[in-house]
């Protein structure tokens, strides 16, 4: 079964909705600074742009892989850490990654079967905000598609 890439998104956004108590999204459609008010966050935008790359191995089927990016912008005003509030939102997103169930035999997340693996690669940025009061983390996840 070839899975499509708005399923695989769609299972991501699932899975990140139940991950943290947000205001706003996760929302496919990425927006500004200036349009998500202090009120609305935390908010959550997952972002598609960027690369999509196949391996192929011996078999006829490629293994696709698309790379979309959580961008978390929270409230980092008065005395709130903004540091710490984006360690909170990462704790959050390191267990929904985890694996649980059938996964677990696996060794790799499937987001409930949806795709071969999705997890968190790479380097994560982190704004804490300190100086404006806008924290902000762009999140890069992994998903390959069979």
């Amino acid at each position: 079964m070839i899975t499509s890439r708005d399923a695989a998104i769609g299972a991501l956004v699932s899975l990140v909705a139940s991950a943290y108590p947000w205001k706003s999204g996760p929302s496919r459609k990425l927006k500004l600074w200036s349009d998500v008010p202090p009120a609305a966050r935390p908010a959550c935008f997952v972002f598609e742009g960027g690369l999509e790359s196949y391996t192929w191995s011996e078999g006829a089927v490629a293994k696709r892989v698309i790379e979309p990016k959580l961008f978390i912008y929270l409230s980092a005003k008065g005395d709130s850490v903004g540091a710490s509030l984006l360690d909170g939102v990462m704790d959050a997103l390191d267990q929904a990654f985890a694996l649980k169930g059938a996964d677990l035999g696996l060794g790799r997340n499937t987001l409930a079967g949806t795709v071969y693996s999705g997890r968190i690669d790479g380097k994560v940025l982190k704004d804490p905000g300190d100086l404006d009061g806008d924290a902000l983390l762009v999140v890069p996840v992994r998903l390959v598609l069979a």
